[in-house]
């Protein structure tokens, strides 16, 4: 849902705390872009947003070109159904002091999803499946909290429903680890096997924190 641009802003605003960090994605004028991390420092109604530098992913080379530049802001809410929010703005200047930070115009309209009412966030994420001692890579093409689907070479591998599946998916440090179950769906179309698994119910923290992240970035297709 949007939200127009006047005093609901600053109540969607307030859903993220001082602090809590937040997905960046900077569009250069040259076309390039850039995914980062920040974090939320403050703002002040109907001037600016305050947000942490980027603390990986820009070059001294594109530094000269960040005021002016279109920045798209994600983050999970505190709220306590874990809204995802998401807004567009501009980049009106780089602050050295006290710490360094990016100064943002106020967004004109936020996006809001309800991680609740979301059952499935399409994605493409590189993983392994471990299966019978071998370790074969596959591409991830949807995930929920439930299961996920994957592809991989038919002559990789072999899998029959039922069969017990482990998916090993490393995105950072903190989102890596292996989610076992089985496999429900086995369908081999044009070579490439696909296969869907249900998730068995251990690893809950790791699977809510991946989905969450899924779910996070797919707000840039929104």
């Amino acid at each position: 849902m949007t939200t127009p641009a006047s005093a609901p802003i600053y109540g969607d605003l307030s859903l993220i705390d001082i602090g809590m960090d937040l997905f960046i994605e900077i569009h250069f004028a040259n076309g390039k872009t850039v995914q980062s991390r920040s974090s939320m420092i403050g703002y002040q109604l109907g001037r600016f947003i305050l947000i942490e530098y980027p603390n990986k992913g820009l070059s001294e080379a594109y530094q000269h070109m960040l005021v002016n530049a279109e920045i798209v802001v994600r983050a999970m809410t505190n709220s306590g159904f874990k809204d995802i929010i998401a807004f567009k703005s501009s980049i009106l200047s780089i602050v050295n002091q006290p710490i360094k930070m990016l100064c943002l115009s106020v967004p004109k309209i936020i996006i809001k999803k309800k991680l609740r009412d979301q059952l499935r966030v399409n994605i493409e994420q590189d993983a392994f499946v471990i299966h019978n001692d071998a370790k074969v890579s596959a591409k991830m093409v949807d995930f929920s909290f439930s299961g996920c689907l994957l592809t991989l070479d038919a002559n990789a591998a072999s899998f029959a429903e039922g069969e017990q599946i482990h998916v090993s998916i490393s995105i950072t440090t903190e989102l890596s680890g292996i989610l076992s179950g089985s496999a429900v769906k086995v369908k081999n179309v044009e070579g490439l096997l696909h296969v869907g698994i249900k998730f068995s119910d251990d690893n809950s923290l790791l699977k809510d924190n991946i989905f969450s992240y899924f779910l996070v970035n797919s707000t840039r297709h929104s």
